[in-house]
């Protein structure tokens, strides 16, 4: 379980309650929702997102297993140092469908996804693979937005004090060897991640409304990870968005 909050900690994983309406869903596609569907909509993603944990059941890695870990998140913390900073949330590098890519985003995408790729023996991925991945994260979020759904600040601020409750109660080890790493307080990492946890929430809104309204395969869903969503889905929103590269997102060898 321990495992399981890091991960949404660190990359936003939301954990998503839903369920289909086969006979909504033929009158709802393409059509405004209206304000009792989007609280619904926004409560079914809170149920699951934002619920007690009993601690007690937490169980830390083996020492070995920690020591791992912590290296992982040392040597993150390392490259993200003096990039992902607060400067650079305020530095726009691109567009998407109106929705602002930072620095500090880019910076946050491209390391985390070397990491990866690194601990895999893999290649790093390319620009362009880093900045289809910020593509697929705002057209989501624009697409929400589109069908107000995009959090609103209750649900914004109950999931950022949810986040903190858990820093606060489980202090995981390898969490504290990041910011060390990165040098940065634990108000700073909060305030640096918090376009990326609005972002997930986002999706989360949108997900749920992809079960409820346009007959997603419930059972696909469980036995994904938390925050899946058929590419396909995404895909179809990456036909034709509006995107716009800033000069300073272009010095960072950004194009589209």
């Amino acid at each position: 379980m321990r495992n399981t909050i890091l991960i949404w900690l660190l990359l936003t994983v939301t954990i998503l309650t839903g369920c289909t309406n086969s006979q909504q869903a033929n009158n709802i596609k393409d059509k405004p929702l209206t304000q009792a569907q989007i609280n619904e909509i926004i409560e079914a993603t809170n149920e699951g997102l934002i619920k007690d944990i009993d601690f007690s059941e937490v169980t830390k890695p083996d020492p070995a297993q920690q020591a791992e870990i912590n290296q992982k998140m040392r040597n993150l913390g390392e490259k993200l140092k003096g990039k992902v900073t607060i400067e650079n949330t305020n530095i726009v590098v691109a567009r998407v469908n109106g929705e602002a890519v930072t620095a500090a985003d880019w910076y946050y995408e491209k390391n985390w996804e070397a990491g990866k790729a690194e601990n895999k023996n893999e290649p790093a991925p390319s620009n362009e693979e880093i900045f289809n991945n910020l593509l697929k994260l705002k057209v989501v979020s624009s697409t929400a937005r589109k069908l107000e759904l995009y959090p609103p600040d209750e649900q914004i601020n109950a999931y950022m004090a949810d986040q903190r409750k858990y820093m606060e109660k489980l202090r995981p080890e390898e969490i504290t060897v990041l910011l060390k790493a990165w040098n940065i307080s634990e108000e700073e990492y909060f305030l640096l991640m918090e376009d990326r946890l609005i972002d997930s929430l986002a999706k989360a809104n949108w997900r749920v409304y992809l079960q409820k309204y346009l007959q997603e395969d419930e059972l696909g869903y469980a036995v994904k990870s938390p925050l899946w969503v058929d590419d396909d889905k995404i895909m179809s929103l990456l036909e034709e968005p509006e995107v716009e590269v800033t000069p300073e997102g272009r010095q960072l060898g950004i194009t589209y």
